[in-house]
C-alpha cells in the first residue's frame, strides 16, 4: 500500500472530534495575509499607472473570498471543537474573552489616535461598532468608517456565536448518509442570494463603492449577518462530514488547484460590487476540509510547521491592526494621520512600492504579536474559564 493509499484510507474512518488541526491554525495567517493585499490596494501605492491597474485587478477579489473562508472557517472550527457535554455559558465565555479584550485595546487606541490627529469622531458609528452591532446597521457609514472598519466581519461572527448551540443541535441530527446532501443545499442557497436580492430589494439609493447594486443589495448580500450564515453553516456541515467518516481523502494539492482556478476564472468579476463572493463557498469548505484531514493522516506539510501555526495564532490580532497600520505607515511619508484610510497618499516607484508593501506588513506582524502577547493570550488565560474551586480551608 503507497503512502497516499494509507492517507485515503485513514481520512475514510470516522475521526475523534477536538484533534488538534494546526493546518486550519495556519491558513489563518494565509487568509489575513489575502485581506491585507486587498486592502493595500485602496490608497495607489504604484506611480505606474499601470502596474497599480494590474495590482488592483489581481487583488480585488482577495478580501471577500478571504472573509468567506475566514466564515467557513469558522463554523468547521467550533463544530470540531465543540464538546459533548460542554457548558454553553462557559462556551459563549470563551467566544467573549477570545474577541472583546483585543477589539477594545485596539478602538480605544484608535479613539486616542483620532484625538490627537484632531480628527472628528464620528459617535454614532463609535457607540454601534463598540459591541460589535454595526453590520446589522443598513447604512455603508457603519461598516466603512466606523472606528475600526474591518471589525464589522466581527459582528458577523458574534450572530455566528450566538446561534451556534442551536445549529449544532440541528447539523447533529443530519443523518450522516445525507451531509453531503445538505452541504450541497447550503452551498446552492448562498449562491441564489445575488438573485434573492436583486429580486426582492430596491434599486436605489445607490452606493459609491458599486455600479451594480444598491445599498440595500450590498448590505444585505455582503454585510447582513443573516445571509452569511449559510457560509457558517456550510463548514459546520463540513467538519461532521469529516468526523462520521463521509470524507473521501482528496490530496489538499488537488483542492488548491481547484482554488486556484476559481479565482483565475472569477478575475473578470467584481465579487464584493457584484454579490458574486458565494462562488467560492464550495472551494473553500474542500480546501479546509482537506487540510483537517491531512492533520489527521499525520501528513507533514508547510501549514503545519511550527512558524505558520505561530503566525496563525496572531492572525486574529493582524486582522484587528493591519489596516491602521499599513495605512497609517503610508500617510506618514506624506506627513499624514492614516487613520481609516483617508489621507493623499504618495505613490512610489516600483521596487520601492514592493519594499514599502513588504515591510509595512511586517510591520502589522510586529504589532500584532504585541497584541496577542500583551492582551489576546493574557486575557484568554486569566478569564476564559473559571478559576476552580479552591480546596476547603485554603485562603
Amino acid at each position: 500500500m503507497t503512502a497516499q493509499e494509507e492517507v485515503d484510507r485513514a481520512t475514510v474512518l470516522p475521526a475523534p472530534s477536538g484533534t488538534r488541526l494546526p493546518s486550519l491554525t495556519a491558513l489563518r495567517t494565509v487568509a489575513a495575509t489575502l485581506v491585507y493585499i486587498h486592502h493595500a490596494m485602496y490608497q495607489p501605492l504604484f506611480s505606474d499607472q499601470g502596474i497599480q491597474n494590474a495590482y488592483n485587478a489581481l487583488a480585488r477579489n482577495l478580501g471577500p473570498m478571504s472573509i468567506m473562508y475566514f466564515f467557513v472557517l469558522s463554523g468547521f472550527i467550533l463544530t470540531w471543537s465543540a464538546k459533548p457535554h460542554d457548558n454553553v455559558k462557559q462556551y459563549y465565555r470563551r467566544r467573549f474573552f477570545k474577541i472583546f479584550p483585543s477589539h477594545l485595546v485596539v478602538y480605544a487606541i484608535l479613539l486616542l489616535l483620532m484625538f490627537v490627529a484632531g480628527r472628528a469622531i464620528p459617535w454614532p458609528q463609535a457607540v454601534v461598532s463598540l459591541p460589535l452591532l454595526q453590520a446589522w446597521v443598513p447604512d455603508f457609514n457603519y461598516q466603512l468608517f466606523a472606528i475600526n472598519p474591518p471589525t464589522w466581519t466581527l459582528s458577523v461572527e458574534l450572530l455566528f456565536y450566538l446561534c451556534f448551540p442551536l445549529l449544532l443541535i440541528l447539523v447533529n441530527r443530519i443523518r450522516p448518509s445525507r451531509l453531503w446532501l445538505y452541504a450541497g443545499l447550503v452551498a446552492v442557497a448562498a449562491l441564489l442570494m445575488p438573485v434573492v436580492s436583486r429580486l426582492f430589494l430596491p434599486d436605489s439609493p445607490s452606493t459609491p463603492v458599486s455600479a451594480s447594486l444598491s445599498w440595500p443589495q450590498l448590505w444585505f448580500l455582503y454585510y447582513l449577518p443573516v445571509t452569511r450564515v449559510f457560509e457558517f453553516l456550510a463548514g459546520m456541515i463540513m467538519a461532521k462530514i469529516l468526523m462520521t467518516g463521509r470524507w473521501r481523502g482528496v490530496r489538499p494539492l488537488y483542492i488548491v488547484v481547484l482554488l486556484v482556478v476559481a479565482y483565475v476564472a472569477t478575475l473578470p468579476l467584481k465579487l464584493y460590487e457584484e454579490g458574486y463572493q458565494a462562488v467560492f463557498i464550495i472551494p473553500l469548505a474542500l480546501v479546509i476540509t482537506g487540510a483537517a484531514a491531512a492533520d489527521l493522516a499525520g501528513r507533514r506539510t508547510l501549514f503545519n510547521t511550527r512558524g505558520m501555526v505561530f503566525l496563525g495564532e496572531i492572525s486574529y490580532a493582524f486582522y484587528l491592526v493591519h489596516i491602521t497600520v499599513f495605512f497609517s505607515l503610508q500617510a506618514a511619508f506624506n506627513h499624514q494621520w492614516g487613520l481609516g484610510g483617508m489621507f493623499t497618499s504618495r505613490p512610489f516607484g516600483t521596487v520601492a512600492a514592493i519594499a514599502f508593501l513588504v515591510g509595512a506588513y511586517l510591520a502589522c506582524v510586529l504589532v500584532a504579536w504585541l497584541l496577542y502577547a500583551l492582551v489576546e493570550r493574557p486575557a484568554m488565560r486569566r478569564w476564559a474559564r473559571p478559576r476552580r474551586a479552591r480546596p476547603a480551608g485554603t485562603s
